[in-house]
């Protein structure tokens, strides 16, 4: 089995269903990829980035390494999301997003 951690932040009123759905989406996306989900890493507002850590720390433990955030906007407390990504591609992490990135202009 390959494996995966998750890893997203809160942000500011966001409900228990949202962190839920949120959470199932992850998980959803792992066993769309074939893999394990490991550990899932949540940072609250008031404690980011420690948990972020954490997430980067257990991935690095791992040879088939994978990390699923709901969208590259959760890297942004390290800089540039998408110089970031390619910082950990680089490391061999692939890094997979759970939620489908929105288009500008299209209503939902």
């Amino acid at each position: 089995m390959r494996f995966a951690f998750g890893y997203f932040k809160k942000h500011f009123l966001m409900t228990d269903a949202e962190v839920a759905s949120r959470r199932q989406r992850i998980v959803d996306c792992a066993a769309a990829n074939h893999r394990e989900l490991v550990a899932l890493f949540v940072d609250e507002i008031a404690t980011a980035p420690d948990e972020f850590h954490n997430a980067l720390v257990a991935v690095m433990e791992l040879n088939d390494r994978a990390m699923i955030v709901p969208s590259l906007v959760h890297f942004a407390g390290s800089g540039n999301p998408i110089e970031f990504r390619e910082l950990l591609r680089a490391q061999h992490v692939a890094v997979l997003l759970s939620e489908p990135p929105q288009q500008a202009g299209r209503a939902c």
